[in-house]
């Protein structure tokens, strides 16, 4: 069978430290392609307003250019519902019964994953590739997580901790500050597209 890790999150905005985990579960999990899936409605992050999911979408698709066998999967595009990670993974298996599927989380995820909805289906129904975190040991974790799940499949990821976060770079760019080479250019160029474009809409509302 072929072998895909799955690999779901915001992406708002995608950056080096996803594309680098992206490239060594590639090199490094026994997979024939890793894909990257933008969440269309994020279920834990209500609350903040998202840059539109086309517009993530069309950044992580120019994070991985040039990366064979790293591809954008857009099945959460005609989502209506929040992004389950469970109902994203039925979706996947019914749509491509030919493939194996692995789910790439990081250690504080697999911490969190018996709060996650429908974690006892999801454990059940594809292992996860789980990369380092600082503060959450493999072993640990998993045997904290396994006694909430029984039939929970892990295998830690090797690759490189790279401290750098979305919420992070948005901040900085929202100060005007650099992205200090977090973000491809071409990334960070329909960013600032895309949020000057609506800065200056709310400015124009605001003096009209």
């Amino acid at each position: 069978m072929k072998r895909v890790v799955l690999f779901g999150g915001t992406f708002d905005p995608p950056h080096i430290a996803h594309l680098s985990l992206a490239q060594f579960a590639l090199e490094r999990a026994d997979c024939d392609e890793v894909w990257l899936i933008p969440a269309a409605d994020p279920p834990h992050k209500t609350g903040r307003r998202l840059t539109p999911y086309t517009v993530r979408r069309a950044m992580v698709q120019t994070l991985i250019q040039g990366y064979p066998g790293l591809c954008v999967c857009d099945v959460e595009a005609q989502r209506q519902a929040p992004s389950f990670t469970l109902d994203t993974v039925r979706i996947l298996c019914d749509r491509h019964p030919e493939v194996a599927f692995q789910w790439l989380i990081g250690a504080d995820s697999l911490h969190d994953l018996p709060t996650w909805h429908g974690s006892v289906d999801l454990a059940a129904l594809v292992p996860f590739l789980v990369a380092a975190r600082s503060g959450y040991p493999f072993a640990d974790t998993l045997a904290a997580a396994r006694a909430q799940l029984p039939q929970l499949r892990a295998e830690r990821l090797e690759c490189p901790q790279l401290d750098i976060s979305s919420s992070q770079i948005r901040q900085r760019l929202q100060r005007g500050l650099p992205a200090c080479g977090w973000v491809p250019e071409g990334v960070l160029q329909l960013w600032q597209a895309f949020h000057g474009a609506a800065s200056s809409q709310e400015n124009g509302r605001e003096d009209g």
